[in-house]
């Protein structure tokens, strides 16, 4: 398997994460953090055959920096998920690619690296496409919470990437000390720390027993959540190994496209599972955003 089709699995397999994460915002929670709760604890099921692998190893400061990026991620997944109860699945995997705006302008003012024009056209492509995709006609007021001609949900997507854009220029750093897997560890032990502070709060207590109470099921389908997310980090961890990270970011980035299928099919079998404008002219709105989007990370990675 060469970096191509790494890039569409890993693509493919996150694009199933943002259909369960919907589908479980609009049905079964009230508060994000007890979620937010749940998936990190689920999530180190999965470092247990990592762990096997690669051995836990210990490098100091690096290792403690590590630790400190793992609370980053649960801030930028916290705005995700409140992001993604507000808006559509794939008007949200779209805006996510705007992050890559963010690294560079930290390069820029941070490591002092020098921007090309095509840096300045990639981000400029990147804040349209954003803006394109959040974008409802007047006569497609919207079914999300507060209306509105712009997706209420780009405040907290603003936070998503500024945060994104540190953890990755973190990660760039702590890889010249240690290996993906042994970051991937540490940041995830960091999030499990940061999570159980969440404890502290009554409600979110009460809804994490509620989680655990309701049946194999629902915790079945959580799991199989975190699975396809470490497929999907993991394939795109080996693509960017066998290929060119410009490459490699731009056909991932075919994400928002591929969420588009998922949600037309769903739509189509299962109706009424997810709520989403399907009418031809935001369709192709989306598509043309995603295209924008593809344009832009290639140019910017």
């Amino acid at each position: 398997m060469d970096w191509f089709a790494f890039s569409i699995a890993g693509a493919a397999c996150l694009a199933v994460t943002g259909i369960i994460d919907k589908f479980y915002l609009g049905r079964y929670v009230r508060n994000i953090l007890a979620y937010l709760f749940v998936l990190v604890v689920i999530q180190q099921v999965f470092l247990l055959p990592v762990l096997a692998y690669a051995g836990l190893e210990f490098v100091y400061p690096q290792s403690l920096y590590a630790l400190s990026i793992g609370v980053v991620q649960v801030i930028l997944w916290a705005a995700y998920l409140r992001a993604l109860k507000v808006e559509e699945t794939s008007r949200i995997a779209g805006q996510v690619y705007v992050f890559p705006v963010f690294v560079f302008l930290g390069e820029f003012f941070l490591l002092g690296e020098t921007l090309q024009p095509s840096d300045y056209a990639g981000g400029a492509l990147l804040v349209l496409a954003a803006l394109l995709i959040s974008y409802r006609p007047a006569s497609h007021p919207g079914r999300i919470a507060g209306g509105g001609r712009i997706s209420p949900a780009l405040k907290y997507m603003a936070v998503f990437w500024v945060f994104t854009a540190a953890y990755s220029l973190a990660s760039k750093y702590l890889l010249d000390y240690m290996t993906e897997w042994h970051l991937i560890v540490w940041s995830s032990l960091g999030s499990l720390v940061a999570v159980l502070a969440f404890l502290a709060r009554g409600e979110v207590r009460s809804e994490v027993g509620g989680y655990f109470r309701s049946g194999p099921r629902l915790i079945s389908i959580l799991f199989l959540n975190e699975l396809f997310d470490f497929l999907g980090r993991g394939s795109l961890i080996f693509a960017y190994a066998l290929g060119s990270v410009a490459l490699v970011s731009s056909v991932s980035a075919l994400q928002p496209f591929i969420t588009l299928i998922y949600v037309l099919i769903l739509g189509s079998l299962l109706p009424g599972m997810l709520v989403e404008d399907s009418d031809g002219r935001t369709i192709a709105l989306k598509i043309g955003a995603t295209i924008l989007i593809v344009a832009g990370v290639y140019l910017v990675s």
